[in-house]
């Protein structure tokens, strides 16, 4: 299982809230379902265009990221597609923050 989350928490406090739930939910399930061979990780791939963004916050968004540029669901995809393959097979119950190091600096 991998689920993805965000830390967009505050000014929508329903939205945070469910998305610190599903955080918790899928760690304590890689806990609870690892002897079964189940694998439970939460991804959380920082700000990713979509084609919701105004030009001006992917301007913000891009500024604030080492990197230098936004995620693409392509980036998400891969290691989405790690995590569900046998070279992930050792990766459960974590919260992985892949997002060009948004939440470094």
């Amino acid at each position: 299982m991998v689920a993805l989350t965000s830390d967009h928490t505050a000014h929508n406090l329903p939205y945070g809230a469910s998305k610190g739930a599903l955080d918790r939910l899928v760690i304590a399930s890689g806990v609870e379902l690892g002897g079964r061979g189940f694998r439970c990780n939460v991804l959380n791939p920082g700000p990713v265009n979509t084609g919701w963004m105004t030009g001006e916050l992917e301007q913000q968004l891009r500024a604030m990221t080492p990197a230098g540029r936004l995620g693409t669901p392509k980036d998400v995809a891969q290691l989405v597609g790690f995590l569900c393959s046998e070279k992930g097979s050792w990766v459960n119950g974590q919260l992985m923050h892949t997002n060009g190091g948004f939440n470094a600096s």
